[in-house]
Protein backbone atom coordinates (compact mmCIF):
# COMPACT_ATOMS: atom_id res chain seq x y z
CA UNK A 1 0.00 0.00 0.00
CA UNK A 2 2.65 2.43 0.61
CA UNK A 3 4.88 1.75 -1.95
CA UNK A 4 1.92 2.26 -4.06
CA UNK A 5 1.44 5.50 -2.66
CA UNK A 6 5.23 6.78 -3.35
CA UNK A 7 4.85 5.30 -6.93
CA UNK A 8 1.80 7.64 -7.64
CA UNK A 9 3.72 10.61 -5.61
CA UNK A 10 6.18 10.38 -8.08
CA UNK A 11 4.10 9.70 -11.09
CA UNK A 12 1.83 12.90 -10.00
CA UNK A 13 5.01 15.12 -9.29
CA UNK A 14 6.55 14.80 -12.70
CA UNK A 15 3.37 15.39 -14.67
CA UNK A 16 3.13 18.35 -12.35
CA UNK A 17 6.82 19.80 -13.13
CA UNK A 18 6.06 18.68 -17.18
CA UNK A 19 2.89 21.02 -16.77
CA UNK A 20 4.29 24.19 -14.76
CA UNK A 21 7.59 23.79 -17.54
CA UNK A 22 5.46 24.14 -20.67
CA UNK A 23 3.58 26.83 -18.61
CA UNK A 24 7.09 28.64 -17.89
CA UNK A 25 8.37 28.23 -21.79
CA UNK A 26 5.17 29.89 -22.89
CA UNK A 27 5.41 32.50 -20.34
CA UNK A 28 9.04 33.54 -21.18
CA UNK A 29 8.89 32.86 -24.72
CA UNK A 30 8.07 36.74 -24.84
CA UNK A 31 10.90 37.78 -22.67
CA UNK A 32 13.48 36.09 -24.40
CA UNK A 33 12.45 36.95 -28.01
CA UNK A 34 12.73 40.72 -26.79
CA UNK A 35 16.41 39.74 -25.32
CA UNK A 36 17.37 37.86 -28.44
CA UNK A 37 16.48 40.74 -30.54
CA UNK A 38 17.75 43.67 -28.72
CA UNK A 39 21.22 41.27 -28.70
CA UNK A 40 21.21 40.77 -32.49
CA UNK A 41 20.39 44.74 -33.11
CA UNK A 42 22.85 46.40 -30.71
CA UNK A 43 25.29 44.35 -29.06
CA UNK A 44 26.19 41.19 -31.61
CA UNK A 45 28.00 42.94 -34.10
CA UNK A 46 29.69 45.34 -31.52
CA UNK A 47 30.78 41.67 -29.56
CA UNK A 48 31.53 39.71 -32.62
CA UNK A 49 33.87 42.30 -33.33
CA UNK A 50 35.60 42.39 -30.32
CA UNK A 51 36.03 39.12 -30.25
CA UNK A 52 37.53 39.40 -33.36
CA UNK A 53 39.77 41.98 -32.25
CA UNK A 54 41.44 39.96 -29.51
CA UNK A 55 41.78 37.17 -31.85
CA UNK A 56 43.50 38.71 -33.80
CA UNK A 57 45.54 40.48 -30.97
CA UNK A 58 46.53 37.27 -29.49
CA UNK A 59 47.66 35.65 -32.86
CA UNK A 60 49.55 39.17 -33.51
CA UNK A 61 51.38 38.78 -30.26
CA UNK A 62 51.95 35.02 -30.78
CA UNK A 63 53.95 35.48 -34.09
CA UNK A 64 55.53 38.58 -32.90
CA UNK A 65 57.18 36.74 -29.87
CA UNK A 66 58.57 34.39 -32.04
CA UNK A 67 60.56 36.91 -33.42
CA UNK A 68 61.39 38.37 -30.62
CA UNK A 69 63.07 35.72 -29.62
CA UNK A 70 64.00 34.36 -32.78
CA UNK A 71 66.25 38.33 -33.03
CA UNK A 72 67.18 37.80 -29.25
CA UNK A 73 69.14 34.51 -30.70
CA UNK A 74 70.02 35.77 -33.69
CA UNK A 75 71.30 39.15 -32.13
CA UNK A 76 70.06 40.96 -34.96
CA UNK A 77 68.28 43.56 -32.81
CA UNK A 78 68.41 44.78 -29.55
CA UNK A 79 65.47 43.42 -27.58
CA UNK A 80 64.22 47.38 -26.18
CA UNK A 81 64.41 48.30 -30.24
CA UNK A 82 61.99 45.06 -30.66
CA UNK A 83 59.57 45.88 -28.09
CA UNK A 84 58.64 49.27 -29.44
CA UNK A 85 58.56 47.94 -33.01
CA UNK A 86 56.00 45.33 -31.81
CA UNK A 87 54.26 48.02 -30.01
CA UNK A 88 54.15 50.25 -32.90
CA UNK A 89 52.87 47.62 -34.95
CA UNK A 90 50.26 46.35 -33.05
CA UNK A 91 49.30 49.86 -32.11
CA UNK A 92 48.49 50.28 -36.22
CA UNK A 93 47.25 46.55 -37.25
CA UNK A 94 44.77 47.05 -34.44
CA UNK A 95 44.39 50.64 -33.96
CA UNK A 96 40.17 50.19 -33.87
CA UNK A 97 40.83 48.14 -30.62
CA UNK A 98 43.46 50.69 -29.50
CA UNK A 99 41.19 53.57 -29.96
CA UNK A 100 38.34 51.74 -28.19
CA UNK A 101 40.15 51.23 -24.89
CA UNK A 102 41.40 54.93 -25.25
CA UNK A 103 38.04 55.91 -25.99
CA UNK A 104 37.03 54.28 -22.14
CA UNK A 105 40.24 54.70 -20.69
CA UNK A 106 40.46 58.30 -20.96
CA UNK A 107 37.23 59.61 -19.11
CA UNK A 108 37.85 57.24 -16.36
CA UNK A 109 41.55 58.91 -15.49
CA UNK A 110 40.17 62.05 -16.42
CA UNK A 111 37.12 61.52 -13.55
CA UNK A 112 39.39 60.08 -11.02
CA UNK A 113 42.10 62.67 -10.93
CA UNK A 114 39.07 65.35 -10.67
CA UNK A 115 37.79 62.90 -7.14
CA UNK A 116 41.51 63.00 -6.47
CA UNK A 117 42.38 67.01 -6.93
CA UNK A 118 38.85 67.96 -4.98
CA UNK A 119 39.67 65.56 -1.99
CA UNK A 120 43.03 66.48 -1.71
CA UNK A 121 42.07 70.11 -1.65
CA UNK A 122 39.10 69.20 0.98
CA UNK A 123 41.77 67.33 3.83
CA UNK A 124 43.95 71.04 3.13
CA UNK A 125 43.49 73.20 6.79
CA UNK A 126 42.90 76.69 5.37
CA UNK A 127 43.28 79.68 7.27
CA UNK A 128 43.19 83.93 7.11
CA UNK A 129 46.52 85.26 8.06
CA UNK A 130 45.56 88.59 9.81
CA UNK A 131 47.09 91.61 9.89
CA UNK A 132 45.88 94.43 12.75
CA UNK A 133 47.44 97.77 12.90
CA UNK A 134 50.25 96.88 10.98
CA UNK A 135 50.88 94.02 13.07
CA UNK A 136 51.02 89.88 12.28
CA UNK A 137 48.08 88.70 14.73
CA UNK A 138 48.56 85.38 13.59
CA UNK A 139 46.11 82.67 11.37
CA UNK A 140 42.49 82.74 12.49
CA UNK A 141 39.77 80.02 10.57
CA UNK A 142 37.43 82.87 9.59
CA UNK A 143 36.03 86.23 9.36
CA UNK A 144 33.75 85.26 11.98
CA UNK A 145 36.64 84.93 14.83
CA UNK A 146 37.93 88.81 14.01
CA UNK A 147 34.31 89.50 14.54
CA UNK A 148 34.17 88.01 17.93
CA UNK A 149 37.43 89.19 18.93
CA UNK A 150 35.80 92.77 18.30
CA UNK A 151 33.04 92.32 19.97
CA UNK A 152 34.88 91.27 23.01
CA UNK A 153 37.06 94.42 22.79
CA UNK A 154 34.41 96.61 22.45
CA UNK A 155 33.16 95.10 25.81
CA UNK A 156 36.02 95.15 27.98
CA UNK A 157 37.23 98.31 26.72
CA UNK A 158 33.40 100.24 27.37
CA UNK A 159 34.93 100.69 30.91
CA UNK A 160 37.93 102.98 29.99
CA UNK A 161 38.06 106.10 29.81
CA UNK A 162 39.58 106.81 27.01
CA UNK A 163 37.95 106.55 23.55
CA UNK A 164 39.09 103.21 22.01
CA UNK A 165 36.44 101.80 22.17
CA UNK A 166 35.16 103.82 19.37
CA UNK A 167 38.42 103.33 17.05
CA UNK A 168 38.13 101.38 14.18
CA UNK A 169 41.10 99.57 12.29
CA UNK A 170 40.76 98.35 9.05
CA UNK A 171 42.28 94.21 8.60
CA UNK A 172 44.04 92.99 6.25
CA UNK A 173 43.04 89.07 5.56
CA UNK A 174 45.16 86.52 3.25
CA UNK A 175 44.31 82.96 2.49
CA UNK A 176 47.24 80.26 3.59
CA UNK A 177 47.57 76.94 4.42
CA UNK A 178 47.41 76.12 8.10
CA UNK A 179 47.73 73.71 10.73
CA UNK A 180 45.19 73.31 12.82
CA UNK A 181 46.90 73.47 15.95
CA UNK A 182 48.03 76.97 15.15
CA UNK A 183 44.77 78.79 14.44
CA UNK A 184 44.40 81.65 16.73
CA UNK A 185 41.49 81.75 19.25
CA UNK A 186 39.32 85.18 19.84
CA UNK A 187 40.22 85.30 23.07
CA UNK A 188 43.97 85.84 22.12
CA UNK A 189 43.20 88.23 19.66
CA UNK A 190 41.33 90.01 21.57
CA UNK A 191 44.05 90.22 24.19
CA UNK A 192 46.42 91.65 21.14
CA UNK A 193 44.06 94.10 20.44
CA UNK A 194 43.96 95.35 23.69
CA UNK A 195 47.74 95.34 24.49
CA UNK A 196 47.66 98.11 20.88
CA UNK A 197 45.53 100.32 22.26
CA UNK A 198 46.95 103.40 24.26
CA UNK A 199 44.59 102.42 28.03
CA UNK A 200 45.96 100.86 30.95
CA UNK A 201 45.74 97.15 30.60
CA UNK A 202 46.32 95.04 33.10
CA UNK A 203 45.83 90.78 33.23
CA UNK A 204 42.12 90.06 35.33
CA UNK A 205 39.20 87.54 34.93
CA UNK A 206 35.73 89.36 33.41
CA UNK A 207 32.64 88.02 34.55
CA UNK A 208 29.75 87.39 31.76
CA UNK A 209 26.20 87.65 31.96
CA UNK A 210 24.07 87.10 28.60
CA UNK A 211 27.67 88.37 26.92
CA UNK A 212 27.49 91.13 29.00
CA UNK A 213 30.72 92.09 31.05
CA UNK A 214 29.44 92.74 34.76
CA UNK A 215 33.23 93.52 35.70
CA UNK A 216 36.49 92.42 36.21
CA UNK A 217 38.58 91.22 39.19
CA UNK A 218 42.18 90.10 39.79
CA UNK A 219 41.83 87.09 41.23
CA UNK A 220 39.75 84.79 39.50
CA UNK A 221 39.34 82.02 42.52
CA UNK A 222 37.77 85.11 44.27
CA UNK A 223 35.37 85.24 41.31
CA UNK A 224 34.56 81.37 41.31
CA UNK A 225 34.19 81.46 44.92
CA UNK A 226 31.25 84.34 44.57
CA UNK A 227 29.52 82.55 42.20
CA UNK A 228 29.88 78.49 43.66
CA UNK A 229 28.41 80.40 47.24
CA UNK A 230 25.38 81.94 45.21
CA UNK A 231 24.58 78.69 43.96
CA UNK A 232 25.64 76.50 47.68
CA UNK A 233 23.25 79.02 49.18
CA UNK A 234 19.88 78.39 46.64
CA UNK A 235 20.89 75.12 47.51
CA UNK A 236 19.77 75.48 51.01
CA UNK A 237 22.28 72.92 52.06
CA UNK A 238 20.80 69.67 50.39
CA UNK A 239 23.85 68.31 49.53
CA UNK A 240 21.77 66.23 46.46
CA UNK A 241 20.46 69.17 45.13
CA UNK A 242 21.60 70.41 41.45
CA UNK A 243 21.87 74.60 41.05
CA UNK A 244 22.56 76.20 37.80
CA UNK A 245 22.61 79.83 36.79
CA UNK A 246 19.11 80.62 34.42
CA UNK A 247 21.55 83.03 32.50
CA UNK A 248 24.77 82.20 30.46
CA UNK A 249 27.22 82.96 33.29
CA UNK A 250 30.95 82.94 31.95
CA UNK A 251 34.05 83.89 32.94
CA UNK A 252 37.02 84.71 30.75
CA UNK A 253 40.60 85.53 31.60
CA UNK A 254 42.65 87.86 29.77
CA UNK A 255 43.42 91.78 29.64
CA UNK A 256 41.11 94.08 31.02
CA UNK A 257 41.09 98.11 31.03
CA UNK A 258 42.31 98.92 34.42
CA UNK A 259 38.97 101.21 34.47
CA UNK A 260 36.66 97.96 34.52
CA UNK A 261 38.37 96.06 37.48
CA UNK A 262 36.59 96.09 40.92
CA UNK A 263 37.00 94.85 43.95
CA UNK A 264 35.13 91.31 44.45
CA UNK A 265 32.92 92.73 47.29
CA UNK A 266 31.79 95.04 44.42
CA UNK A 267 30.94 92.36 42.52
CA UNK A 268 29.05 90.15 44.96
CA UNK A 269 26.78 93.32 45.83
CA UNK A 270 25.71 93.73 42.25
CA UNK A 271 24.97 89.56 41.37
CA UNK A 272 22.94 89.22 44.92
CA UNK A 273 20.94 92.55 44.08
CA UNK A 274 17.92 93.15 42.12
CA UNK A 275 17.19 94.43 38.57
CA UNK A 276 13.79 96.26 37.23
CA UNK A 277 11.64 94.03 34.83
CA UNK A 278 8.68 94.92 32.83
CA UNK A 279 5.75 92.91 34.06
CA UNK A 280 1.55 93.27 33.32
CA UNK A 281 -0.88 93.38 35.89
CA UNK A 282 -4.43 92.88 35.78
CA UNK A 283 -6.75 95.09 37.09
CA UNK A 284 -9.37 93.63 39.63
CA UNK A 285 -12.07 94.26 41.50
CA UNK A 286 -11.30 96.87 43.58
CA UNK A 287 -8.29 98.58 42.14
CA UNK A 288 -7.17 101.89 42.08
CA UNK A 289 -4.62 103.80 39.95
CA UNK A 290 -3.04 104.87 43.00
CA UNK A 291 -3.11 101.81 45.00
CA UNK A 292 -1.60 99.70 42.16
CA UNK A 293 1.47 102.54 41.84
CA UNK A 294 1.49 101.96 45.32
CA UNK A 295 1.64 98.57 44.77
CA UNK A 296 4.34 98.42 42.44
CA UNK A 297 6.57 101.13 43.94
CA UNK A 298 5.80 103.84 40.88
CA UNK A 299 4.47 107.10 41.13
CA UNK A 300 0.96 107.60 39.26
CA UNK A 301 2.77 109.95 36.59
CA UNK A 302 5.16 106.96 36.10
CA UNK A 303 2.17 104.47 36.18
CA UNK A 304 0.17 106.58 33.18
CA UNK A 305 3.66 107.12 31.22
CA UNK A 306 4.03 103.43 30.49
CA UNK A 307 0.17 102.75 29.77
CA UNK A 308 0.06 106.02 27.31
CA UNK A 309 -2.00 107.25 29.83
CA UNK A 310 -4.87 104.10 30.05
CA UNK A 311 -3.79 104.39 33.93
CA UNK A 312 -6.76 106.84 34.71
CA UNK A 313 -9.21 107.05 37.68
CA UNK A 314 -11.84 105.24 36.16
CA UNK A 315 -10.36 100.97 35.68
CA UNK A 316 -12.22 98.32 33.87
CA UNK A 317 -11.75 94.97 35.90
CA UNK A 318 -9.65 92.58 33.39
CA UNK A 319 -7.82 95.52 32.15
CA UNK A 320 -3.95 94.93 31.51
CA UNK A 321 -1.36 97.31 32.52
CA UNK A 322 2.69 97.59 32.30
CA UNK A 323 4.10 97.71 35.45
CA UNK A 324 7.89 97.28 36.91
CA UNK A 325 8.91 94.77 38.84
CA UNK A 326 11.63 93.51 40.58
CA UNK A 327 13.40 90.52 39.98
CA UNK A 328 17.05 89.20 41.15
CA UNK A 329 20.23 90.07 39.16
CA UNK A 330 21.48 86.32 38.71
CA UNK A 331 18.57 83.90 39.10
CA UNK A 332 19.38 80.50 39.43
CA UNK A 333 17.64 77.25 39.31
CA UNK A 334 17.59 74.45 41.48
CA UNK A 335 16.71 70.72 40.75
CA UNK A 336 15.84 68.41 44.45
CA UNK A 337 14.34 65.38 44.96
CA UNK A 338 11.65 65.85 47.12
CA UNK A 339 9.89 62.92 49.64
CA UNK A 340 6.16 62.94 50.95
CA UNK A 341 3.50 60.93 51.77
CA UNK A 342 0.02 61.20 50.12
CA UNK A 343 -3.42 59.78 50.33
CA UNK A 344 -4.44 57.24 47.61
CA UNK A 345 -8.06 57.40 47.16
CA UNK A 346 -9.98 54.67 47.41
CA UNK A 347 -11.94 53.31 44.62
CA UNK A 348 -16.04 52.77 44.59
CA UNK A 349 -17.91 49.97 43.76
CA UNK A 350 -21.74 50.11 42.81
CA UNK A 351 -23.73 46.84 43.07
CA UNK A 352 -27.20 46.78 41.94
CA UNK A 353 -30.23 45.33 43.60
CA UNK A 354 -33.18 45.26 41.19
CA UNK A 355 -35.54 44.88 44.18
CA UNK A 356 -34.97 48.47 45.33
CA UNK A 357 -35.97 52.03 43.69
CA UNK A 358 -33.80 53.89 41.74
CA UNK A 359 -33.47 56.33 44.65
CA UNK A 360 -32.40 53.85 47.14
CA UNK A 361 -28.88 53.94 48.03
CA UNK A 362 -26.94 52.59 50.69
CA UNK A 363 -23.30 51.87 51.67
CA UNK A 364 -22.54 48.67 52.75
CA UNK A 365 -18.78 48.98 53.05
CA UNK A 366 -16.54 52.72 54.11
CA UNK A 367 -14.18 53.20 51.84
CA UNK A 368 -10.70 54.28 53.05
CA UNK A 369 -7.87 55.79 51.47
CA UNK A 370 -4.55 54.26 51.32
CA UNK A 371 -1.14 55.82 52.07
CA UNK A 372 2.03 56.17 49.66
CA UNK A 373 5.41 57.72 49.75
CA UNK A 374 6.30 60.08 46.89
CA UNK A 375 9.68 60.67 45.30
CA UNK A 376 9.31 64.15 43.21
CA UNK A 377 11.95 65.59 40.88
CA UNK A 378 11.04 69.51 41.75
CA UNK A 379 12.92 72.19 39.55
CA UNK A 380 12.66 75.98 41.17
CA UNK A 381 13.70 78.98 39.71
CA UNK A 382 14.44 81.94 42.44
CA UNK A 383 12.39 79.49 45.08
CA UNK A 384 9.32 79.82 42.68
CA UNK A 385 8.13 76.03 41.74
CA UNK A 386 8.50 76.08 37.76
CA UNK A 387 8.14 71.69 37.20
CA UNK A 388 7.47 68.97 38.92
CA UNK A 389 7.99 65.52 37.76
CA UNK A 390 7.26 61.69 39.56
CA UNK A 391 10.30 59.74 39.87
CA UNK A 392 8.15 56.36 42.12
CA UNK A 393 5.74 55.79 44.04
CA UNK A 394 5.83 53.16 46.95
CA UNK A 395 2.27 52.38 48.20
CA UNK A 396 2.47 52.00 52.31
CA UNK A 397 -0.87 51.11 53.10
CA UNK A 398 -3.25 49.63 50.55
CA UNK A 399 -6.88 51.72 49.98
CA UNK A 400 -10.19 49.92 50.74
CA UNK A 401 -12.84 50.03 48.32
CA UNK A 402 -16.24 51.30 49.30
CA UNK A 403 -19.22 49.63 48.36
CA UNK A 404 -22.63 50.99 47.43
CA UNK A 405 -26.07 49.25 47.04
CA UNK A 406 -28.45 51.30 44.48
CA UNK A 407 -31.43 50.27 43.22
CA UNK A 408 -32.43 49.67 39.82
CA UNK A 409 -36.72 49.45 39.80
CA UNK A 410 -38.13 52.34 38.43
CA UNK A 411 -40.89 54.11 40.55
CA UNK A 412 -44.21 54.20 38.81
CA UNK A 413 -45.81 57.20 37.64
CA UNK A 414 -47.56 58.95 40.30
CA UNK A 415 -50.58 59.83 39.33
CA UNK A 416 -52.40 60.81 42.55
CA UNK A 417 -55.62 58.60 41.68
CA UNK A 418 -56.67 55.57 43.99
CA UNK A 419 -57.90 52.65 42.86
CA UNK A 420 -60.60 52.25 45.57
CA UNK A 421 -59.37 49.19 46.64
CA UNK A 422 -57.77 49.82 50.47
CA UNK A 423 -55.21 48.02 52.08
CA UNK A 424 -54.51 47.95 55.55
CA UNK A 425 -53.17 51.02 57.14
CA UNK A 426 -50.54 49.32 59.77
CA UNK A 427 -49.05 46.42 58.38
CA UNK A 428 -47.42 45.00 61.72
CA UNK A 429 -50.74 45.73 63.79
CA UNK A 430 -53.83 43.76 63.44
CA UNK A 431 -55.83 44.27 66.20
CA UNK A 432 -58.64 46.31 66.34
CA UNK A 433 -58.98 48.53 69.99
CA UNK A 434 -62.18 50.39 68.99
CA UNK A 435 -64.97 49.80 66.70
CA UNK A 436 -66.75 52.45 64.41
CA UNK A 437 -69.70 52.78 67.07
CA UNK A 438 -71.51 54.82 69.49
CA UNK A 439 -69.02 55.47 72.34
CA UNK A 440 -69.28 56.67 75.71
CA UNK A 441 -72.35 58.42 74.63
CA UNK A 442 -70.67 60.11 71.24
CA UNK A 443 -70.14 58.75 67.26
CA UNK A 444 -66.53 56.87 67.43
CA UNK A 445 -65.81 57.46 63.47
CA UNK A 446 -63.04 55.25 62.82
CA UNK A 447 -61.35 52.38 63.66
CA UNK A 448 -58.39 52.59 66.25
CA UNK A 449 -55.46 50.35 65.87
CA UNK A 450 -53.21 49.24 68.57
CA UNK A 451 -51.33 45.87 70.49
CA UNK A 452 -50.05 47.84 73.39
CA UNK A 453 -46.41 48.25 71.77
CA UNK A 454 -47.41 50.70 68.75
CA UNK A 455 -44.95 53.12 69.27
CA UNK A 456 -43.19 54.21 65.97
CA UNK A 457 -44.72 51.41 63.90
CA UNK A 458 -45.05 52.55 60.32
CA UNK A 459 -48.51 53.66 58.77
CA UNK A 460 -48.94 53.43 54.77
CA UNK A 461 -51.41 54.77 52.62
CA UNK A 462 -54.28 52.83 52.52
CA UNK A 463 -54.51 53.65 48.50
CA UNK A 464 -52.80 56.03 45.98
CA UNK A 465 -53.56 59.99 46.17
CA UNK A 466 -52.69 63.18 46.94
CA UNK A 467 -51.91 64.67 50.70
CA UNK A 468 -54.60 67.27 51.19
CA UNK A 469 -52.63 68.00 54.69
CA UNK A 470 -51.02 68.23 57.40
CA UNK A 471 -51.83 69.25 61.15
CA UNK A 472 -51.17 69.24 64.84
CA UNK A 473 -54.16 69.70 67.37
CA UNK A 474 -53.33 69.84 71.10
CA UNK A 475 -56.88 68.57 71.98
CA UNK A 476 -57.96 66.61 69.18
CA UNK A 477 -56.36 64.42 66.73
CA UNK A 478 -52.48 65.37 67.37
CA UNK A 479 -50.33 64.55 64.45
CA UNK A 480 -52.72 64.18 61.26
CA UNK A 481 -53.40 64.06 57.80
CA UNK A 482 -55.75 63.56 55.21
CA UNK A 483 -54.59 62.02 51.81
CA UNK A 484 -57.44 62.68 48.80
CA UNK A 485 -57.65 59.72 46.47
CA UNK A 486 -59.43 61.91 44.19
CA UNK A 487 -61.93 59.11 43.53
CA UNK A 488 -64.73 60.30 45.76
CA UNK A 489 -63.17 58.67 48.66
CA UNK A 490 -60.69 60.18 51.10
CA UNK A 491 -58.85 58.49 54.43
CA UNK A 492 -57.42 60.13 57.70
CA UNK A 493 -54.48 59.40 60.14
CA UNK A 494 -54.56 60.91 63.34
CA UNK A 495 -52.51 60.45 66.62
CA UNK A 496 -49.01 60.20 65.03
CA UNK A 497 -45.96 60.60 66.91
CA UNK A 498 -44.14 61.81 63.69
CA UNK A 499 -45.68 62.64 59.68
CA UNK A 500 -42.95 62.01 56.76
CA UNK A 501 -45.22 63.70 54.16
CA UNK A 502 -46.03 67.06 53.00
CA UNK A 503 -48.91 68.64 51.87
CA UNK A 504 -49.47 68.33 48.38
CA UNK A 505 -47.49 65.64 47.96
CA UNK A 506 -48.38 62.64 45.68
CA UNK A 507 -48.04 59.05 47.41
CA UNK A 508 -48.10 55.44 46.45
CA UNK A 509 -50.47 53.05 47.97
CA UNK A 510 -47.90 51.28 50.81
CA UNK A 511 -45.63 53.89 51.14
CA UNK A 512 -45.07 54.97 54.43
CA UNK A 513 -46.50 58.48 55.27
CA UNK A 514 -46.20 58.69 59.65
CA UNK A 515 -45.43 56.62 62.76
CA UNK A 516 -47.79 55.12 64.85
CA UNK A 517 -47.71 57.46 68.27
CA UNK A 518 -49.82 59.20 71.08
CA UNK A 519 -50.32 63.16 70.43
CA UNK A 520 -53.39 64.83 70.92
CA UNK A 521 -56.37 63.55 72.68
CA UNK A 522 -55.18 60.68 73.30
CA UNK A 523 -54.83 57.56 76.36
CA UNK A 524 -52.00 55.49 74.22
CA UNK A 525 -50.04 54.58 71.52
CA UNK A 526 -52.50 54.02 68.50
CA UNK A 527 -53.67 54.98 64.87
CA UNK A 528 -57.07 56.58 64.63
CA UNK A 529 -57.75 55.77 60.75
CA UNK A 530 -61.12 57.38 59.33
CA UNK A 531 -62.69 56.85 55.49
CA UNK A 532 -64.82 59.35 53.95
CA UNK A 533 -66.71 59.22 51.08
CA UNK A 534 -68.18 61.63 49.15
CA UNK A 535 -68.09 63.48 52.34
CA UNK A 536 -69.40 61.23 54.52
CA UNK A 537 -67.52 58.98 57.43
CA UNK A 538 -68.16 55.06 56.89
CA UNK A 539 -67.06 52.32 58.62
CA UNK A 540 -63.82 51.58 57.92
CA UNK A 541 -64.24 47.77 58.34
CA UNK A 542 -66.48 48.15 54.85
CA UNK A 543 -63.24 48.94 52.90
CA UNK A 544 -60.35 47.06 54.52
CA UNK A 545 -59.92 44.25 57.00
CA UNK A 546 -57.09 43.36 59.49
Amino acid sequence: MFLDFLYLLGIQSVRVCKRVKRRAVIFFRPIRNFLVALYRRYLSSWIERICFDLISLRGSFLREAERFRSAKKEGRRRPPVELVHFAKKGAINHRRLVCGVLNVMVPLLCIGGLVHTVAYWQNLDLGLNLVYNGQDAGVIRSETVYETAIEMFNGRMVYDGSDQSGVSITPSFELTLADGERYTAATDLCDLMIRNSDGIVEEATGLYVDGDLIGAVRSSADLNFILQNLLNTACGGDKTAKASFVQNVETITGLFPAGSIVSAETVNTILQGETPEDAVYTVQAGDTSSGIAEKFDLSLNELNEMNDGAAGDLLTVGTELMVKTQKAFLSIEVTKEETYEAAIAHSTVTERDENEYTDYSEVIQEGVDGLQECVDEVVYVDGVEVSRTAVSRTTLVEPVEERVVVGTKQRPVLSGIGTGDLIWPVPEIHRISSLFEWRWGTMHYGLDISNGNSYGKTIVAADSGTVSYVRYSNTGYGYHLEINHNNGMRTMYAHASRILVEPGQKVLKGQPIALVGSTGDSTGNHLHFEVIVNGTKVDPLGYVSP
